[in-house]
């Protein structure tokens, strides 16, 4: 995940021959502008940090582009959303969600199934969304995450966790207690014209480790930033080329803390390019291209080139 794979290459779960359930909640309205989502699996990304031009199935299509590298520990889980349209322009969507993912191993990770965890203990996640549509034509999302994280072995994070993208210790090889972290997060769409927009979006974080050894507390900073070009209805209505530079994961304080030391020195960034393609009213293909530089964040790492072609079939 950290070099940017195209999302919908992903396996169901951990083991083969296996059957696993992604999705498990129920939504239910309180009024015409209230409605209230509870479940033990609910995904994070259904309803927190969307963007007209980074929707997976027809947008920008990679795992980093298509919602924050930093955002949320929890990318889905067990727990409660409120989502309240205030008025035309504004929207408040949030939400607690405790861990319950399928594609890591319930006998370490998914602390929510964990009775002596549950939904409060282990690593559970807090967001807060407000969009603000000025005009029909622009949306500008505003989030702020709270995400509490267990220690795994004395470790803190893992490849594909958030908002690390990595693995902490003491900064000497020590064993690290649970940890805490705080995630700022913008996101914007705007369709300048008919066949033109603009995208991008900004994360900010801070991971505050707590060592188990007589080490000093510490705090990792990173932070992560995109810029794209959309241009809807290209060459066939209801076709979409997406063109965007991003940076999924900027160490910008506490590298020492680090088992990789963070890279060194370099920062990862990726050119990626979508055309989303209908051919009919059921079947379209999407072909895209992701160049990854400075992988991991090593400047000597090579650059990584990846061609990807997909079909879909929509029912």
């Amino acid at each position: 995940n950290t070099f940017g794979t195209p999302f919908l290459d992903q396996t169901a779960g951990v083991n083969p021959n296996e059957v696993t359930l992604r999705e498990l909640s129920y939504r239910f309205p309180l009024s015409n502008s209230l409605q209230v989502v509870v479940g033990p699996r609910i995904n994070f990304y259904r309803y927190f940090d969307n963007n007209k031009f980074n929707f997976f199935v027809d947008g920008a299509s990679s795992f980093n582009s298509n919602n924050s590298p930093l955002l949320s520990a929890t990318r889905r889980g067990a727990g409660a959303l409120v989502l309240w349209d205030i008025g035309r322009a504004l929207k408040l969507r949030f939400g607690y969600l405790g861990e319950s993912t399928e594609f890591l191993p319930t006998s370490v990770f998914n602390s929510a199934s964990n009775p002596s965890q549950g939904l409060f203990g282990g690593t559970n996640t807090t967001t807060a969304e407000l969009t603000f549509s000025p005009s029909d034509r622009t949306n500008l999302r505003f989030l702020y995450s709270r995400s509490n994280i267990q220690q795994i072995g004395g470790l803190i994070g893992s490849p594909n966790s958030k908002p690390l993208n990595g693995v902490a210790d003491d900064g000497f090889g020590g064993r690290l207690g649970n940890a805490t972290a705080n995630t700022y997060s913008f996101n914007f769409d705007w369709s300048v014209t008919r066949g033109f927009g603009l995208f991008g979006r900004y994360g900010y974080a801070e991971t505050n480790i707590f060592p188990k050894t007589n080490r000093p507390d510490g705090t990792i900073k990173n932070q992560s930033y995109q810029l794209g070009l959309a241009f809807p209805d290209l060459f066939k209505e209801g076709a979409l080329l997406t063109v965007s530079y991003l940076v999924p994961f900027d160490f910008t304080g506490g590298r020492r803390f680090l088992v990789s030391g963070g890279g060194n020195g370099g920062t990862q960034y990726e050119i990626e390019a979508t055309y989303y393609l209908p051919l009919t009213d059921h079947i379209s293909i999407v072909p895209a291209f992701y160049a990854i530089s400075n992988a991991n964040n090593f400047d000597n790492n090579p650059t990584i080139f990846v061609g990807n072609l997909r079909t879909q079939f929509s029912f």
